[in-house]
């Protein structure tokens, strides 16, 4: 039986796990140029690198034979693929399964799981401000939060009914094994009928990089009740080594400092939010993993760790650490005071002591010595041994060879260790990345011979769009597609005109894949890599509005203009004066869109 129809949910996962900078790496050295990674491009031969990895965009583009796509693209063209194969390839990678021929359709599944999840999060909040939530309010007024951070992040309160919820989403036509599915209900035990899997409970829900509630995280409110937080279960829409809570709302912010700060629990973001440090996200019911870290490395190229200042809080921060590295990024660790949380410590110190803290925030190494000197008397041979064993196995994890080099150095020299030697060591406990894929079928190979570049102001306008997609709808609004000179541009602009008009994030490989066209998806890539300075975008897209109305009936004049000179040689009188009035007409519109030369 063949392969299924993949879900664009399931190629949406594996594009994320996958990392494109991660597999791009094992073919070519990048290395990073500002927001992007730079390298020789591996389809045609160069002495400077015009090869661009976007990791935030997860897209990459070559301004030399203009290759370009996302991560399934890459690997079709650098082992001459088919799209199936290459994403077949990506998810055994990433241990991602495919589906089975003859399973449910798992985009109409996950859609029904996204509106069960959307009607939960509005009911719960919807009672938070009832009477019936009052203690779990007067919880929350307690800890500090406020109105405002309520409404940002729709707390809600579940209540003590077994069915409450259940209710609701059945009287709205919901099925009982739909919401089970999308972990809101549990079957009960002796088989008949489901029952709410949060009551009596204050509620976070958990939402996925595009703003969709995907999950919920619950605090008991009564001291019996236990767990003391009950987190949704993995769904076809949630896994949690992928999530992290606050990531939708603070990635902006991340990606203006450039560094990100990493807490455990839902109130220490809560908290740092509502304080203005808008660059955090929390792990939130599980440990860090590799896989949340390749996912803040799109956004970020530092993170800092900061967790409970207790035993428990040093050894999440050790393991962090690792993963951390592991996934290529600088790490940093802040210690907080023994007892305080970052909720707390924020409360008692205010937030400029927690940025002060994050400033002088000790690196990978110099936390994992201190935590180590507790443990082991550096001073003898045999601390020096166990710490030198401990450090290796930390150095070994990370995946930047220069970044590992120099940590070698300095942990050398701290330790009193030779240098040579505790490099022979940890060579030896490296292991050789994984081969590549086998070269499986021909597919198609970036073109010698491009298509000719669409005009630069053209392809710089839909830059704009694809870097701030707020700007499609009023775009929309005062232009046609037809009014670009490129047909490519045409297409592309009526795709965004007509099904994106109201988006406020676009997700640039899923784009590339609605295309289904290699030329847009190569030209996608070319436009979406244009730089822009935030302070300029609203004069540079009306610069640009006004540009291709100017272009546009200039070719307009053009066209009437040749009219006029054929109705003149065949002698229609009544054309020709119909077509003057015309031709004077577009003049004098084209020199309305001109900005005029100030008065003196």
């Amino acid at each position: 039986m063949g392969m299924p129809q993949i879900p664009q949910e399931t190629i949406q996962r594996i594009r994320e796990a996958a990392d494109i900078v991660a597999v791009i790496s094992e073919h070519i050295q990048l290395r990073k140029a500002g927001r992007n990674f730079v390298g020789l491009c591996p389809f045609h031969g160069e002495k400077t690198p015009s090869f661009n990895v976007n990791p935030e965009k997860q897209i990459y583009k070559c301004f030399g034979c203009d290759a370009g796509g996302d991560v399934f693209k890459f690997v079709q063209q650098m082992d001459r693929v088919s799209f199936i194969e290459a994403v077949t390839h990506l998810a055994q990678r990433t241990g991602i399964a495919l589906p089975a021929a003859g399973s449910q359709p798992a985009d109409e599944l996950s859609d029904q799981l996204y509106r069960a999840s959307d009607l939960a999060m509005k009911y719960y909040h919807h009672l938070l401000g009832q009477p019936q939530g009052a203690a779990a309010l007067a919880y929350l007024r307690q800890r500090g939060v406020s109105d405002q951070t309520i409404e940002r992040f729709g707390m809600g309160y579940a209540p003590a009914a077994w069915d409450a919820f259940l209710g609701v989403a059945t009287r709205r036509g919901f099925d009982p094994a739909v919401l089970e599915r999308a972990g809101l209900v549990s079957p009960r035990r002796e088989g008949k009928g489901f029952y709410d899997r949060f009551r009596e409970r204050l509620i976070f829900p958990i939402a996925n990089l595009s703003g969709r509630t995907i999950a919920f995280g619950a605090r008991a409110l009564q001291a019996e009740q236990q767990p003391k937080y009950l987190n949704s279960p993995e769904t076809p829409i949630y896994h949690k080594s992928r999530t992290l809570y606050g990531l939708h709302q603070a990635r902006e912010a991340i990606r203006r400092q450039e560094a990100v700060l990493v807490v455990e629990g839902y109130m220490d973001y809560l908290c740092l939010a509502q304080q203005g440090i808008e660059h955090a996200v929390a792990s939130a019911g599980t440990a860090l993993t590799e896989e949340h870290c390749r996912l803040l490395g799109r956004f970020a190229s530092r993170a800092v760790l900061i967790f409970d200042g207790d035993e428990a809080g040093s050894a999440a921060s050790l393991r962090g650490l690792e993963v951390v590295l592991a996934a290529g990024l600088e790490a940093a660790v802040v210690s907080l005071p023994e007892g305080h949380d970052p909720d707390t410590f924020v409360q008692a110190q205010g937030p400029e002591a927690l940025r002060s803290l994050v400033a002088s925030a000790g690196s990978a190494l110099d936390f994992h010595l201190e935590q180590l000197a507790r443990r082991h008397d550096l001073r003898t041979l045999e601390g020096k041994a166990r710490a030198a064993e401990a450090v290796q196995s930390l150095l070994a994890r990370c995946r930047d060879a220069v970044r590992r080099d120099l940590l070698l150095r300095e942990a050398s020299q701290r330790l009193g260790i030779d240098e040579k030697a505790f490099r022979q060591q940890l060579q030896q406990s490296l292991r050789r990345r994984a081969p590549r894929s086998p070269r499986m079928s021909q597919d198609a190979v970036p073109s010698s011979q491009p298509p000719r570049d669409p005009p630069s102001y053209e392809k710089t306008f839909l830059g704009l769009l694809l870097n701030y997609p707020n700007l499609i709808g009023p775009s929309a609004e005062k232009l046609t597609p037809e009014l670009f000179a490129d047909p490519r541009i045409q297409r592309l602009a009526r795709l965004l005109f007509g099904e994106y008009r109201r988006a406020e994030e676009l997700d640039l490989p899923t784009l590339m894949d609605r295309c289904a066209d290699p030329e847009l998806s190569q030209l996608i890539s070319a436009c979406a890599m244009e730089g822009f300075d935030p302070a300029q975008v609203q004069q540079q897209w009306e610069d640009h509005l006004r540009r291709l109305r100017e272009e546009a009936l200039t070719g307009q004049i053009s066209q009437c203009h040749q009219a006029l000179q054929e109705a003149e040689r065949a002698g229609r009188s009544q054309e020709v004066d119909r077509l003057n009035a015309e031709l004077m007409g577009l003049i004098k519109l084209r020199h309305s869109h001109k900005p005029q030369p100030p008065i003196p």
